[in-house]
């Protein structure tokens, strides 16, 4: 848990804080990163990161939160939606045009350090994929999915929103953890992820789905 008493912090503290981490867990897998070298850097007291902390696991999130909050961003202000950058317009470009629109929105959308970042996320324990996942999903996807769905009139009224997001964010790990037992890259696994949040809009429209094209091979 990330307590109250670090979002109350001085803007320029928590840059600190955060800039430190996201140093430490782009030099280190996530089991080798130091708490201790984090508060180093920020120049922060060591017997604080508690106060505001619960565990390492939470400073990686805010880390891998503020890489998804970007990109989120950046997607609505283009007019792209949670579920769309292929999925809601995926009837009229097929799978291949649709695939790689999204891979290269993504890509242009994220920085080498994101990237690198976000390998690590991969590479780190299941457990702590899993956290940050869920985490993400109820504090970042829910709430704007939420109006997304009730805007579209393609998909049922009938739906559990929270699961919806859920579900999504689990297309993620699903997608890590088959992808590293297969020597996936991150390129690999955001196709299969990109397979997975197809099936889960086929579970929300309300219309007859419509044939998927077979993606290439992976």
């Amino acid at each position: 848990m990330v307590h109250d008493t670090f979002s109350r912090l001085p803007e320029e503290k928590k840059h600190r804080i955060l800039s430190a981490a996201r140093k430490e867990f782009l030099a280190n897998p996530f089991e080798k990163s130091s708490i201790n070298r984090i508060l180093e850097e920020a120049a922060v007291p060591k017997g604080s990161f508690y106060q505001y902390f619960d565990s390492k696991e939470d400073l990686f999130y805010l880390c891998i939160y503020s890489i998804a909050e970007t990109l989120l961003q950046l997607r609505q202000k283009n007019g792209q939606t949670l579920l769309g950058t292929g999925l809601l317009r995926i009837e009229k470009l097929g799978y291949k045009e649709g695939m790689q629109q999204y891979m290269g929105e993504v890509l242009h959308y994220l920085s080498r350090e994101d990237l690198d970042l976000y390998q690590r996320l991969i590479d780190a324990p299941s457990s702590v994929r899993n956290f940050l996942m869920t985490e993400l999903s109820a504090k970042l996807l829910s709430p704007v999915l939420a109006i997304e769905l009730s805007n579209n009139p393609n998909v049922r009224k009938d739906i559990d929103v929270d699961y919806i997001a859920y579900l999504i964010s689990m297309s993620e790990v699903i997608a890590m953890d088959y992808g590293t037992r297969h020597g996936m890259d991150s390129i690999g696994m955001l196709k299969l992820s990109y397979i997975y949040l197809q099936a889960i809009y086929e579970s929300i429209r309300k219309e007859k789905p419509f044939n998927i094209e077979e993606p290439d091979s992976i």
